[in-house]
């Protein structure tokens, strides 16, 4: 008996022939679920068209790399943030900013608004009375 058959049989043994045994076996990448917070703050980001780069120094400050690693407190610290840098220049007063984002926006999802929506809402809010639409 030869190697050839020996490798055969063994394989045929095992449930597989030869033409289906790669010698290099083939990885398969499973997708690893995104944690709600790191979404979260993705989200919020990109409808701010916050630069990730300051999110990641935001986070290096806070001496973590992820949204998923810090306490909810810290997250809406950073929301807040966020939120507050996209609205500078957008309102002739700064603390109409500030005071508009906690009663629009903080008030409104703690009482069970989607957080987006509620966002959006508040951008278009502060731009309306930027352009004197309100």
């Amino acid at each position: 008996m030869d190697w050839a058959t020996i490798i055969r049989d063994i394989q045929s043994l095992l449930g597989g022939t030869s033409s289906t045994i790669s010698a290099t076996p083939k990885l398969s990448v499973v997708p690893q679920p995104v944690h709600p917070q790191d979404l979260r703050i993705k989200n919020i980001r990109t409808l701010l068209d916050y630069p990730l780069d300051l999110v990641r120094e935001w986070l290096q400050f806070q001496d973590t790399n992820s949204p998923s690693q810090l306490h909810i407190s810290k997250i809406d610290e950073l929301v807040k943030t966020m939120c507050l840098a996209w609205a500078a220049g957008k309102c002739d007063h700064p603390n109409h900013a500030e005071s508009s984002y906690q009663k629009l926006v903080v008030d409104a999802v703690a009482s069970g608004a989607d957080e987006l929506a509620t966002i959006s809402a508040w951008m278009q809010q502060l731009q309306a009375v930027k352009t004197g639409a309100v």
